[in-house]
Order: C-alpha cells, then sequence, then structure tokens
C-alpha cells in the first residue's frame, strides 16, 4: 500500500504508522498537546464516530410542541447500525452510554452532557494519552503532572514533526491525488480512518469525489473496511464548524457564574 509517498517525498513508515492506530483525539493531542482542548477532543471523536456508523447526525423538522405553527430545523445525534457491535475505548464510553437504540439528543444538549459530565481537560488527555499506547512519547515528571503540563520528549518532537509534515503533505496533494491517483487516495483514506479530519483541504466536492470512488471500488476485497464507513450526508454540510460553535458556547456557560434563575433546557431539548 503506497502510504509512505506522497507528492515528491518519502515519510518514514514506522513513524507514519501512527495514525493507522490512533484515534484523531490522540492525534491532535500529540500533534499540539498543549492547545488541544477538551472541546476538541469532542469535535473529533464525535466526529469519527460517525464516520464509523457508530454514531448517526441528522437534520430533521422537529416541533418541540404538538400546537406549535412551525417545526423547527434540528441536528439530532442517535445510534448507527454498528453501535452494538462496537468496542469503544473507555474515555469514548462518555460519548456511547448516554444513548441507545431507543432515544435520541439534540446536538446541542449532547454535546453540553458530555462536556459537563466529562473529566477535567488534563484527566481526559492523560486518560486518552495512555489508552492510545503513547505515553512514551511524552515526559513525565512529578512537576510536569502537578501543573497538569503536557510535554513532548525528543522522540515524541521527532513523531509529532513527522506526522505533521505528512498530514500537511497530503493536504496539499488531495485534490491532485484524487484526480489522478484514485486508487492511492482510498488507501490513504483507509490508512488515515478519523485522523481524516485533521486535513484542512477536504471540501465538500472532494469528499463528494471519494465517495463516488468508494462506490465503483467496493467489490474489490482489499476495500471491504469502506462497508464500515462513509461519508453520510452530514459530512456535506458545515457540521465541524457547527460542533465548534456549540461547544464554544457550551464553554462559555460552563465557565460563567451559575444563578438560580438558570432554566433547565434538558426537559426541553431532550427526545426519547
Amino acid at each position: 500500500m503506497q502510504i509512505d509517498f506522497i507528492g515528491n517525498t518519502q515519510f518514514n513508515k514506522k513513524t507514519i504508522n501512527y495514525l493507522s492506530v490512533l484515534k484523531p483525539a490522540a492525534t491532535a493531542i500529540l500533534l499540539a498537546p498543549t492547545k488541544t482542548e477538551l472541546k476538541d477532543v469532542i469535535r473529533y471523536t464525535l466526529l469519527d464516530l460517525t464516520l464509523q456508523k457508530v454514531l448517526f447526525l441528522e437534520q430533521k423538522f422537529i416541533k418541540y410542541n404538538p400546537n406549535d405553527a412551525y417545526a423547527r430545523e434540528v441536528i439530532i445525534v442517535e445510534t448507527s447500525k454498528n453501535f452494538t457491535n462496537y468496542y469503544s475505548s473507555e474515555y469514548e464510553k462518555c460519548f456511547l452510554s448516554i444513548i441507545n437504540e431507543e432515544n435520541y439528543f439534540r446536538l446541542y444538549l449532547y454535546l453540553r452532557k458530555i462536556y459537563y459530565d466529562a473529566p477535567l481537560d488534563s484527566v481526559m488527555k492523560r486518560a486518552i494519552i495512555k489508552e492510545s499506547n503513547i505515553e512514551n512519547l511524552f515526559l513525565d515528571n512529578i512537576f510536569l503532572r502537578t501543573f497538569n503540563t503536557f510535554r513532548l520528549n525528543a522522540n515524541g518532537k521527532k513523531v509529532r514533526n513527522e506526522l505533521k509534515q505528512y498530514i500537511a503533505t497530503i493536504d496539499k496533494n488531495i485534490a491532485t491525488i484524487i484526480q489522478e491517483s484514485p486508487e492511492q487516495a482510498l488507501q490513504l483514506l483507509s490508512f488515515l480512518k478519523g485522523n481524516v479530519f485533521l486535513l484542512k483541504n477536504l471540501t465538500n466536492e472532494l469528499l463528494e469525489q471519494i465517495n463516488l470512488l468508494i462506490k465503483e471500488r467496493t467489490k474489490n476485497a482489499y476495500f471491504e473496511m469502506f462497508d464500515i464507513f462513509h461519508f453520510s450526508e452530514i459530512f456535506f454540510t458545515p457540521i465541524s464548524e457547527e460542533i465548534t460553535e456549540l461547544l464554544n458556547t457550551i464553554e462559555k456557560q460552563y465557565n460563567a457564574p451559575k444563578t438560580s434563575s438558570e432554566t433547565n433546557e434538558d426537559t426541553i431539548d431532550y427526545f426519547f
């Protein structure tokens, strides 16, 4: 599989292989240990679970009250075909334990509940690092633990720099690869899996082209994995940006002083 040669650049196959096993939240932490926050972990994980057909995001028109004149357009979160058989990471359980095949959430409340119930930013990051078996890439001492600081060691910096360059090179060449080497495009996608969300230049138009490639080549045994995930219609909307905006709002609400006049939105926004 040609995944280590992108454009005119050859990459260290052993180093970039981290991307084949790391989930996007772990990769984001490895690439930017200090800058990656809880809301980034939530966004990447939700998109990844949707890509893998564990969860399903869908735009629906719903009336909060039968007497309402108009239905409101909202994005809902519900389970998808792989929900029951999916083997989740420990940190993913807070995404999956609150939902089942009988209920669904409005996106805002789903994100709000996860943000409020999740461990602190530093605790969540430390758990992901440990579970992803990348502790050996980080410095570990009493000072760093006391101040909840994450620093890469020399080997970690080397891995991070190689992965950053690799992802940036794919980003720069992705449109050309899809057009001129569709087989390699699918190979890269099957290699990156949810890490594809770290790409900045994967436009809706390119996603549509990838979906067409997947449909054309699903008879190839090598690409059977694309029965596991594909880019559903929700990815052709600004869903990532909407999740980011909602999480920014939720973060501000979480950090704002609490007053007795606050209303309980759960009773309005949660659907069974």
